[in-house]
């Protein structure tokens, strides 16, 4: 089943936006590589180099239920511009995690804003009723991104605050 949507940006570009896939790997690894270094420490909370084989196996297998990633693409689908998924808690499947990266250069045009509405509409959609996001306090353009698209601080620990957003 073919799921991919095209999403307008407000500059004028087009992404293609989809469920990631297993197949996905090259241009998954290739799109963390392409991040900045700072970017990728942001992202993975943590200063990496290169994704490890496990990572990338973990991040390109969702399952759809427990796991969900979507991934936006140009038009052409060959290179990888934002990833944006949710992991449902273990000990509570009505609250999971999401998570997004956002190529450096496609930053600040709503890629990332958009991602993170329709994840939330999705979650919702699948009986999730909190998201929750973990990022590093210095992380001032996902604090925005999390204010605005209506994420409330709901507690710190040493470099990291934690958001939530209610979704029922």
């Amino acid at each position: 089943m073919d799921d991919a949507r095209d999403l307008w940006l407000p500059d004028g570009r087009l992404v293609r936006v989809r469920s990631l896939r297993p197949g996905d790997r090259e241009i998954y690894e290739r799109a963390v590589l392409d991040l900045s270094p700072r970017s990728r420490y942001l992202r993975f909370l943590a200063p990496i180099h290169k994704p490890s084989e496990r990572l990338l196996d973990l991040m390109t297998h969702p399952d759809g239920s427990r796991h969900v990633a979507h991934i936006a693409l140009t038009p052409d689908e060959t290179t990888g511009v934002a990833v944006v998924r949710y992991v449902r808690a273990e000990d509570d499947p009505l609250a999971a995690e999401v998570a997004i990266a956002v190529a450096d250069d496609w930053q600040g045009h709503g890629l990332g804003a958009e991602l993170v509405r329709r994840t939330a509409a999705h979650a919702r959609a699948s009986g999730v009723r909190t998201l929750r996001a973990t990022t590093l306090r210095e992380n001032a353009g996902s604090l925005r991104l999390l204010a605005a698209t209506g994420f409330t601080p709901a507690g710190a620990d040493g470099l990291h605050s934690t958001h939530e957003a209610r979704l029922t």
